[in-house]
């Protein structure tokens, strides 16, 4: 056992630039996979806040590894949970949704040979926990610019819940620009929301600055989203660590 924790503390800290399933965004998928064989652990922490009109509040965690099938293919395998307080203060916290999901990069990741216009699309099926008839499929088409310090991205989502007699759709568009202002360190802006299709959801949006930082094996990214339509603040931050 201490020789595996050792091992497991010295990938982390050897100075190998991260190659990974990174984004540069706090809502936005980005255009980046791992390379094939490549193992990375990512954590997300998501919050919405008085959406709606309400105080209720929502805190939700992502996590799950990511494995390089081939250097434009990635499968994660996610693990959600969430937290929720409502307008009489009761609060709730849930094993949410598991499932499977990849993200496919349709160009090459070799520098000599990546244009600077990179499509990806993403496809992932979960399994509802609390709702044992429920499925959830979600869809995204990403697609990046970069050119020098500056790169900016376009993520268009749609979701669907599905049980045996009702379903509820959702899209959910966005986009932001990033801009490295030292080293691996960036800044940026970018918008998010979710526009329902139904009557079993409301839509919102919000707009904000966002950060990324990568050092080593290591990155993060984040984003304050202020409430532009029914929500008050929602911020999102991401990390992940390549092994």
């Amino acid at each position: 056992m201490r020789i595996v924790m050792a091992f497991l503390v010295v990938a982390c800290l050897l100075p190998r630039t991260a190659h990974a399933g990174r984004s540069f965004y706090g809502w936005l998928y980005g255009t980046e996979v791992l390379p094939e064989r490549g193992v990375e652990l990512q954590t997300w922490i998501i919050e919405q806040n008085e959406k709606y009109g309400a105080q209720d509040k929502e805190s939700s965690l992502w996590w799950g590894p990511l494995i390089g099938v081939t250097d434009q293919l990635e499968l994660a395998l996610p693990i959600e949970m969430e937290w929720a307080i409502t307008d009489d203060n009761a609060t709730s916290f849930t094993f949410r949704r598991f499932g499977i999901e990849a993200r496919y990069r349709l160009v090459s990741v070799d520098p000599a040979d990546a244009p600077p216009l990179v499509p990806l699309i993403r496809v992932a099926a979960k399994r509802d926990v609390s709702a044992r008839d429920a499925v959830r499929a979600e869809a995204d088409a990403v697609l990046s610019f970069e050119a020098g310090r500056l790169h900016a991205l376009v993520d268009v989502g749609f979701v669907s819940d599905i049980r045996p007699h009702s379903r509820h759709s959702e899209l959910r568009p966005g986009g932001g620009l990033s801009l490295r202002v030292a080293g691996e360190l960036r800044l940026g802006a970018e918008v998010y929301s979710e526009i329902s299709f139904d009557s079993l959801g409301e839509s919102w949006a919000a707009a904000g600055p966002n950060l990324a930082w990568t050092h080593g094996r290591f990155w993060l990214s984040g984003a304050f989203g202020i409430g532009v339509y029914h929500v008050k603040v929602s911020p999102r931050v991401m990390w992940g660590i390549a092994f």
